[in-house]
């Protein structure tokens, strides 16, 4: 499921990754900074948009997420930390209720989509088309057949 939602939102540049419409990048690889040096380039750089690593972390969900985690500024967003941030995501979308069966996978594809912007709605478009950028990057029968794969039906 990571690689699926890495696919869509990183591309190439994976764990590194920067939202293209941001003008000023960060000073360094995102693998190589802290948590607080990401923290102080959002601050730093007000006005574009910010999603970082595989899973293009938003602020928001990022500072929350690392919060929850118990993470402390100084943990660098290694590609083991980004892993734990997206699980944590992957598990308030419905991943352990849709695995067992709890939960209609259409339902689980929709969370998805309303966490990661280039994962479409049933209409083929992100549920935030439009807002900085973002757009689907998948067919929605591409998504469900791909989500249907990876979860065994």
């Amino acid at each position: 499921m990571r690689d699926l939602i890495a696919r869509a939102e990183a591309g190439r540049a994976g764990y590194d990754a920067v939202q293209l419409g941001a003008r000023m990048k960060p000073p360094k690889p995102p693998t190589a900074m802290t948590l607080q040096e990401i923290y102080d380039w959002i601050k730093a750089t007000p006005g574009q948009p910010h999603a970082i690593g595989r899973y293009q972390f938003i602020p928001a969900t990022m500072r929350h997420s690392a919060k929850r985690l118990g993470l402390p500024p100084e943990t660098r967003f290694s590609a083991e930390v980004q892993d734990r941030l997206g699980d944590l995501l992957l598990g308030d979308a419905g991943l352990a209720r849709v695995e067992a069966g709890q939960m209609a996978p259409e339902t689980f594809m929709q969370n998805l989509a309303k966490i990661w912007a280039g994962l479409p709605v049933p209409s083929g478009r992100s549920y935030y088309e439009g807002i900085a950028g973002n757009k689907a990057v998948l067919s929605y029968e591409a998504y469900a057949r791909e989500v249907r794969g990876i979860l065994g039906g």
